[in-house]
């Protein structure tokens, strides 16, 4: 019985060991020897225009591509760039952006610079936000390669000022507060709640802006019911200036904070007024939506009429009013 049971015992432990050799075996198999196929490459490259599709030039102005980002989930790839502007003669302008893997897929994208003998100058301002309108107001200047200006307060949320900033919009002060009866109470109170949203502005975009715009304007006579007859906002204009600030009024008012309603409203009231050979600085405020929805009509008319649009900076037309109080 003891040897039957030694044998037995024998015969699995060989039996085992064969086991153990073929499976190292396979193994050994299929990794010197099986090859699976491998997965094809089918994801193109992705370019994203910076600048948007289209963007307009004025003759004989320096054409500076605004470039683009681009990526591949596999493998490398090339970016060529294919076309030229000549930005001493009006016309439209094409360039291609291709984009090849080393699989061989493609992407091409396309902008059109479109070089004009500009009909005047238009600055987009909108005061009052960020609000819930801003996000789609930041899509139709994307889509048509408009920079506006952006008058913030302390309102709103702190990710749509810096959207604002990174897609090369003026990010410029309004007051934090807003509030008429605390700003104009007193020249301290004014520069306190200025510098409030200035510092927010700082803390987001990680740079200070010298650029405001007073609550209703300099022009405004609301002031005068709380500063005890002090005439503060001919304080308050000789006061930004001396401490390095430039302040911006407007020419052409939508009324989109007084008796416009609707968007067709607001498209002929800033339409009409436009400047021909000069300068319009647009108010508008991107808390009012119907308001925000004119804006594309209001570029696709300006694009149509050779008017160029830019944003605002230190040197820009101020469309100072007359200082009433």
């Amino acid at each position: 019985m003891r040897v039957l049971h030694f044998r037995h015992f024998l015969k699995t432990l060989l039996l085992s060991t064969f086991g153990v050799y073929v499976a190292i075996m396979l193994t050994v198999f299929s990794l010197f020897i099986y090859r699976p196929e491998p997965v094809p490459d089918t994801f193109a490259p992705v370019i994203e225009l910076k600048g948007g599709e289209s963007m307009t030039l004025p003759v004989n102005d320096n054409f500076v591509d605004p470039g683009y980002d681009s990526y591949d989930i596999l493998g490398e790839y090339e970016v060529k760039v294919e076309g030229e502007v000549d930005a001493s003669k009006v016309g439209d302008y094409a360039i291609k952006y291709v984009a090849i893997d080393d699989s061989g897929n493609t992407t091409e994208k396309s902008r059109v610079v479109h070089v004009i003998q500009p009909a005047g100058i238009v600055y987009l301002t909108f005061d009052d936000g960020p609000s819930e309108h801003t996000a789609r107001l930041l899509n139709v200047l994307k889509k048509y390669g408009v920079k506006a200006t952006f008058f913030v307060t302390g309102f709103g949320d702190d990710a749509m000022i810096k959207r604002e900033f990174d897609e090369g919009h003026t990010v410029a002060l309004h007051t934090n507060t807003h509030n008429y009866s605390y700003v104009y109470s007193s020249v301290d109170n004014y520069f306190a709640d200025l510098n409030a949203v200035s510092n927010r502005i700082k803390s987001i975009t990680g740079q200070e802006s010298k650029l405001l715009r007073f609550p209703g304007g300099s022009s405004n006579l609301v002031s005068r019911r709380y500063d005890g007859r002090t005439r503060i906002m001919s304080k308050l204009v000789n006061e930004v200036t001396k401490r390095g600030y430039t302040y911006f009024d407007w020419n052409v008012d939508s009324n989109d904070a007084g008796g416009a309603k609707t968007s067709d409203e607001v498209f002929n009231n800033v339409t009409s007024r436009f400047v021909q050979g000069g300068e319009s600085v647009v108010l508008q405020h991107d808390v009012k939506g119907f308001s925000v929805d004119a804006v594309e009509r209001i570029i696709q008319y300006g694009t149509q009429h050779n008017f160029l649009f830019k944003a605002l900076d230190s040197t820009s037309y101020t469309a100072h009013h007359g200082v009433n109080n």
